[in-house]
């Protein structure tokens, strides 16, 4: 028998949650949901004080063991790959974002969501916390290869530059690993703009610089 993942039980160390497979995000209202955000700041509070996971942030928790999801419709336990292929139907990008996701992660970076039409991702430098500092970077995840237009880096140039921020693009290999570059505006001459692409990261463990 499945447990309920809204039942508080001393022997479960392990937040089991709901998840509604026709979602696009985890919408957290229990007493798991403070645990969740403290725990490495996942996720976002609403106004009615519920904490929403976005999906790589579900994956990269159910992936570190730190939560358990169950089919709301079914109780059944839903697994990585499932959830993989669930939001990748929605995203045919959300692989590779979950890689750049999780890589920033994993050197310690406290990411957040972007917000209009800036990147996906927005990190903090080490230390800093959300609503006690400002992310100095957004991250726009690309896979080696794909085209990006420059209309629309055009666009997410001048958004971050608005923003105060610094923009990185973060390449995806076919191997998943994943490099960064900055992106800058470089005007040559009237009316005619160049990208600069500078490698922000050497190949050591500090490839994305406070």
């Amino acid at each position: 028998m499945v447990p309920d993942p809204d039942s508080a039980n001393e022997e479960i160390s392990v937040p089991l949650l709901h998840f509604d497979m026709e979602c696009s995000t985890l919408i957290v209202n229990n007493h798991f949901a403070h645990e969740i955000f403290n725990n490495g700041y996942f996720g976002q509070w609403t106004s009615e004080n519920s904490l929403v996971l976005e999906p790589e942030e579900i994956l990269l928790l159910m992936d570190r063991k730190r939560i358990e999801v169950f089919n709301s419709t079914t109780n059944k336990k839903i697994t990585s790959s499932e959830i993989v292929a669930h939001f990748t139907e929605k995203n045919n990008d959300f692989w590779s974002r979950y890689l750049v996701y999780k890589d920033l992660r994993n050197r310690g970076y406290v990411v957040r969501m972007g917000t209009q039409i800036t990147a996906p991702f927005r990190i903090y430098s080490r230390g800093g916390k959300p609503g006690e500092s400002v992310s100095k970077k957004v991250i726009f995840p690309l896979s080696e290869g794909e085209h990006l237009d420059l209309d629309f880096l055009d666009q997410l140039v001048n958004q971050t530059k608005i923003d105060r921020k610094i923009l990185l693009l973060s390449v995806v290999d076919r191997l998943g690993d994943v490099t960064y570059y900055q992106a800058s505006q470089l005007e040559l001459e009237p009316n005619e703009l160049e990208y600069e692409y500078r490698d922000e990261l050497s190949l050591s463990n500090e490839q994305v610089e406070d």
